[in-house]
């Protein structure tokens, strides 16, 4: 081969470091390449982006940098200028034109009166305004040939037998329907123009329509934003069927529960005893408790409308749907412009007209309103328009005293409420009856001067033609009678008084048109018109108002009310909130499963057949039962001892065990006492007590360090969430042990991490010992099952191995040795010590599952109780200096005493024995004797019965163990809480939770029973 030298030693010389200008210049131009290519693959990625996530474009793959750089490139034209303006016009729509809302009171907190919906526009929608017009018409004929309204009945809207409705709804349906309507339609009788309530839903029946009705409900006494015991300010409600004043005075209540939780929350620290303040600073406190539980109280009317009122009348409901529509949200257009919301609204007459749903009067209602009207009339019946004036300002000089109304025949008690059991029964009533059908020919007759009056209403209001209507909905208009309804009587009468379809009035058109049959998506089966036409207006009222849309933020409804009155798709009941409001408002009337409380817009029957087809009947309560027990409090001290000597003294432990736990071994549930005492015995004298504390104390200072993190600019302190990261995980790891069960960590891949085994074994723990809020019961019941199934899983598998914590490797985590005498034994020393008194495998499982839920969440409440005591105790130094185990045991009795997780009867007992002299641990242990004989519990006079942890490793060795957590904790140098908020256990009394002492706000913006978040800071 001959080749040239110099070209060799160009060649050896480039690998010397030595390049030719040509060597350069390729591999430039392959790194220019090599840029391009990297370069054009992101630009075309970013833009694919772009172009497909218009609602959330990743602006880290840079898309805009790209066109901004390629536009600056182009060169100078039409093309380049077109794409100017492109850019400009999408950075301009990135933001709404005007702002859609301001800051401060004035803007988030609704008016009376709903004006300043819309800032720009105040006055729109406000009440006492003028009623819209939404349609323009087109065959407006003189009134004079209109045929007579009273015929017009007679031949086609007055009822001829009575039929059930065809898809089950119930009377209450249409009681709720009418609540509605009432809301945003009050037609002024002396000027039919005027609609003298908002046009927004936004509870005006309960809240009124102007700051004079709203002052006459509101209890300003007590600075704490309540209103008068079960009251509200809309006086017409009274002449309709009672379920619908029933429905007002719920959600009167639901204020004045959520007031109550914001002022006991007081997410912001604001909120002082009203006592302690003057009196310009109580009104303050109590116009913002009373506007934000409103705000609250309305998301929770809106959610009801979108979840059980809109579940029915798509006929969701009878397909086991959880679905709903969402109209709030925020919706970017393809030109990146906003679809439009929060922009006020203004109820029309059409719409007006298509809400008299009369036809759908229920037997029982039918029956009342002629009652109703006969009493109201001295036993007459009303003849003419102007006997209904008369009754008008009658009824008025009534009712003048809000306090005092009443309705289905009920009486107010002493305090101004009325009777649960009374106002649970009417609902119950109303659920039973069916409604009736919508369809021509299906008015009570006793209704006939309302329609009367509301056709010559609508004549007066020059409304549009039903074909008028249609066409304004984008809908096929009519071009026959027949086509309109099929039924040649009604056709063929309707034809004889119009003449011409396109004469056909609006209001006499959508009552009398063929309904739509019950398919798959109907479910309130009116007439098509109205079908179509409800669903564009119920969008309209909802998207339209700022305070369902900009402005229903977490700031001004709270963390907590946010929350609250958000809809659960998962609720029970199909995601019902109805049955919520129902268990909150009246508590113990109904059960907790109740097809009354979760199903009440369809009749019982109805729903029957619905969940049978659906095969979860077995889940659901389908009779009507009586009223349950009320939970009472007692903290009298010879009461206490009378209810424990008492035969018919029980727990609820047994029943909810029995519910998510099969067989035998769940030892909270006094199956078998003789067996308990054996497992108590057991496990309150461990064999391998100063492991168990070694593990304790040095676990929590492993996880300390692996959790803190370093503050900026101070390179000798640190922080950590002394609760969340430490205190709530180490009781977790050790429950974890026990049961076998491989928990992730920073360098190892187990089941589940600590935050999920701790949700786990909460839910668990909750359910069976806590009293949980009714409407979550079923759904709690469900996960638990779901979680004991799992964790039963793992614990069987590790007691048919004999391993604890095997990865898929097969490695065993080294934290499991320290529960073990030998660092070669497997087993566990708990597990070992029961299966020695003869446990079963499956009650073993059982008992095992008992003690994870027994220790671990309660663990984590004592310690953070205890750490959060002595942060600010005089003691403080002494503890972080001390190493004395007796010591420490010392100080964590004394902590629990002074703050301990429980509450109830026995301390409310033992503090009246205080007060009288008497020898607070003699009376507590009388208490606990008798406890002790009735369930064979450890008689401890130290302890609580409710104390689970206790019963488990015995009442000394748990209070060593809190000791060494403390001494772990108190051995940080300069252990001191972070500035301001984030260095307090954010907690609060709970009056409604009658277990735990202390509740606090979960990340979700929930109560919770567990301690959630406190950060200390120390030095290193």
């Amino acid at each position: 081969m001959v080749f040239d030298k110099s070209s060799q030693t160009d060649r050896n010389g480039a690998a010397n470091g030595k390049v030719d200008s040509r060597t350069s210049t390729v591999k430039s131009t392959k790194s220019a390449l090599d840029y391009s290519n990297v370069h054009n693959a992101n630009a075309l990625s970013a833009g694919v982006d772009f172009l497909s996530h218009k609602d959330g474009i990743d602006d880290r793959k840079l898309a805009l940098e790209f066109g901004l750089s390629f536009l600056s490139k182009h060169p100078n034209g039409e093309i380049s200028q077109n794409m100017q303006d492109k850019v400009i016009e999408l950075l301009y729509n990135d933001l709404p034109h005007p702002p859609a809302t301001n800051l401060g009171e004035k803007f988030a907190w609704r008016t009376a009166d709903g004006s300043g919906n819309n800032i720009a526009d105040p006055e729109l929608g406000k009440a006492g305004g003028t009623y819209s017009r939404s349609v323009q018409q087109t065959h407006l004929r003189p009134q004079r040939e209109l045929p007579d309204a009273g015929l017009l009945f007679d031949t086609l809207l007055k009822r001829e037998g009575f039929v059930k409705h065809p898809a089950g709804l119930s009377s209450l349906m249409f009681s709720f329907a009418a609540f509605v309507i009432h809301t945003v339609f009050r037609t002024r009788h002396e000027d039919y123009n005027i609609n003298d309530t908002s046009s927004y839903v936004d509870l005006a029946p309960l809240y009124g329509s102007n700051q004079e009705e709203q002052n006459k409900i509101r209890n300003r006494s007590d600075g704490r934003g309540h209103l008068y015991p079960d009251v509200f300010a809309e006086d017409r409600l009274l002449l309709l069927p009672p379920a619908v004043c029933v429905l007002l005075v719920l959600f009167s209540r639901n204020h004045n529960y959520i007031a109550k939780k914001l002022f006991d929350i007081n997410e912001r620290g604001t909120y002082k005893d009203p006592s302690q303040l003057s009196k310009e600073q109580a009104n303050a406190q109590d116009e913002e408790l009373f506007q934000t539980a409103r705000l609250i109280n309305i998301g929770w009317f809106g959610t009801v409308v979108f979840s059980d009122y809109l579940s029915c009348i798509l006929g969701l409901v009878r397909q086991g749907s959880n679905w709903s529509l969402n109209p709030f949200g925020e919706i970017r257009k393809e030109d990146h412009s906003f679809f439009e919301r929060g922009r006020g609204n203004s109820v029309s007459v059409e719409f007006n007209c298509l809400y008299r749903w009369h036809a759908t009067t229920s037997e029982h209602d039918e029956q009342w309103v002629s009652q109703m009207t006969s009493q109201l009339f001295n036993g007459k019946e009303p003849e003419t328009i102007a006997d209904f004036k008369a009754l008008a300002v009658k009824f008025k000089e009534m009712t003048t005293d809000l306090h005092a109304w009443t309705f289905g025949g009920l009486k107010r008690q002493e305090n101004g409420y009325f009777k649960d059991e009374d106002l649970a029964n009417l609902l119950k009533n109303a659920t039973d009856q069916p409604a009736g059908a919508f369809r021509a020919r299906g008015t009570p007759a006793n209704m006939r001067l309302h329609e009367i009056m509301g056709i010559e209403q609508s004549r007066k209001w020059g409304v549009c033609t039903l074909n008028d209507f249609r066409k304004y909905l984008g809908l096929k208009t009519y071009s026959s009678f027949r086509e309109w309804n099929p039924d040649p009587e009604i056709a063929d009468a309707a034809e004889k008084l119009y003449g011409d379809i396109n004469n056909l009035e609006l209001y006499v058109g959508l009552q009398a048109e063929e309904s739509k049959p019950v398919v798959e998506g109907a479910g309130l089966c009116p007439g098509y018109t109205i079908s179509r036409a409800i669903l564009s207006d119920a969008i309209a009222l909802t998207r339209g108002d700022r305070f369902f849309t900009q402005d229903y933020t977490p700031y001004n409804l709270t963390t907590w009310g946010f929350a609250d009155c958000q809809r659960d798709p998962n609720a029970f009941g199909f995601g019902s909130t109805l049955g919520r409001l129902f268990l909150r408002t009246l508590p113990n009337q109904f059960e907790e499963n109740s097809t009354y409380a979760f199903f009440p817009l369809m009749t019982p029957d109805a729903m029957g057949t619905h969940l049978k087809k659906l095969n979860v009947a077995d889940k659901y309560q389908l009779s009507k039962s009586p009223a349950l027990f009320p939970f009472v409090s007692t903290g009298d001290y010879a009461q206490v001892g009378h209810i424990l000597n008492s035969s018919d003294f029980s727990t609820q432990y047994q029943g909810r065990v029995a519910r998510v736990i099969d067989g035998k071994g769940f030892f909270a549930n006094g199956q078998n006492p003789q067996r308990e005492s054996q497992i108590i015995e057991a496990l309150s004298k461990p064999d391998s007590e100063s492991e168990i504390l070694e593990f304790f104390y040095r676990r929590t200072r492993q996880v300390i360090e692996s959790e803190s993190f370093h503050l900026s600019g101070a390179p000798n302190s640190k922080a950590v969430d002394i609760v969340r990261d430490v205190l709530r995980a180490i009781p977790i790891h050790w429950a974890a042990d026990v049961g076998g069960i491989p928990l992730t960590t920073k360098s190892f891949e187990g089941e589940f991490t600590a935050k999920e085994l701790f949700e786990m074994l909460g839910d668990i723990y909750s359910f069976i010992y806590l009293d949980i809020e009714h409407s979550k019961i079923m759904v709690l019941q469900e996960k638990v099952k779901t979680h004991v199934e799992k964790l039963s899983h793992y614990i069987e598998i590790g007691m048919a191995t004999g391993l604890r914590r095997l990865s898929m490797a097969g490695v065993i985590d080294t934290i499991s040795t320290l529960f073990s005498k030998s660092k070669k034994t497997q087993q566990h020393e708990v597990v070992k010590r029961l299966q020695q008194i003869g446990i079963s495998s499956n009650e073993l499982t059982n008992t095992v599952l008992a003690i994870m839920v027994g220790v671990s969440v309660e663990l984590s409440v004592a310690f953070t109780n205890v750490v959060n005591f002595y942060l600010d105790s005089d003691h403080h130094m002494e503890i972080q200096q001390n190493s004395n185990k007796d010591k420490m045991e010392y100080y964590a009795r004394q902590a629990m005493r002074s703050d301990p997780p429980f509450q109830g009867a026995f301390r409310k007992a033992s503090k009246d024995q205080v007060a009288a002299g008497l020898d607070i641990r003699e009376g507590t242990k009388v208490f606990l004797d008798i406890y002790s004989a009735r369930t064979s519990t450890s008689q401890d006079p130290h302890k609580l019965p409710h104390d689970r942890m206790s019963k488990c490793l015995g009442e000394t060795l748990t209070m060593k163990i809190i000791g060494e957590v403390l001494r772990a904790v108190f051995e940080l140098r300069n252990l001191r809480r972070a500035p301001e908020q984030s260095g307090r256990l954010k907690r609060f009394k709970d009056s409604d939770q009658h277990d735990l002492r202390w509740a606090y706000l979960d990340e979700n913006g929930f109560i919770t029973p567990w301690p959630t978040s406190m950060i200390v800071q120390y030095d290193v």
